[in-house]
């Protein structure tokens, strides 16, 4: 199999986490996916939400990004950032949120492109349609007009796998990448 796994932090751009015919496990909630790669697709950075006018010193509500969903049986792999000058928290699902420590939850601004310039601490995937939210912090002395944020990543088709796999991975005969796509995933076995 090859070396691919979440957040790959190697030198270089993304990598997909998984290739074709491979098995992946989506955890969401507490719940397992087991699944295999039929098929996966790049894509290119696009503007995925403007969540809008932000007044000075404000924090938005949460707002959905739906056009980071994917179809039935699908997940996404992206990693994003904000062009704005703002700073973002992520909540994957709405009520919990991603990169959260024990006193705090450490937002994203858009000179993340200076630090990280291939975003592997934005990496994030997405089961199905259970999109992200995104909040955003116009920490500044002015009023912004807009507040968008850029992703780009992969797409994936997957099929169930049958019960005696499932039961062959949990075994740890056969690899099986897992793919964590909410705030907290319980444990993984």
């Amino acid at each position: 199999m090859a070396d691919l796994y979440p957040h790959k932090s190697g030198g270089g751009m993304m990598e997909p986490v998984a290739l074709i015919n491979h098995n992946v496990c989506i955890l969401y909630g507490s719940i397992k996916h087991f699944r295999k790669v039929q098929y996966f697709e790049p894509i290119p950075p696009f503007q995925c939400l403007d969540i809008g006018a932000i007044a000075l010193q404000t924090t938005t509500p949460r707002t959905p990004a739906p056009n980071l969903e994917v179809f039935d049986n699908e997940f996404g792999q992206y990693r994003w950032y904000p062009i704005d000058n703002v700073q973002v928290t992520l909540w994957l699902p709405q009520v919990d949120g991603r990169y959260s420590l024990r006193n705090m939850q450490v937002p994203v601004g858009m000179e993340i492109v200076d630090r990280d310039p291939d975003l592997h601490f934005t990496e994030m995937f997405v089961w199905e349609d259970r999109h992200p939210f995104f909040e955003a912090t116009n920490f500044m002395d002015y009023a912004l007009t807009q507040c968008r944020i850029i992703a780009q990543g992969y797409r994936f088709v997957t099929e169930p796998l049958a019960r005696n796999v499932i039961a062959r991975i949990e075994a740890g005969e056969v690899a099986c990448t897992y793919v964590v796509a909410s705030g907290w995933a319980g444990s993984t076995r």
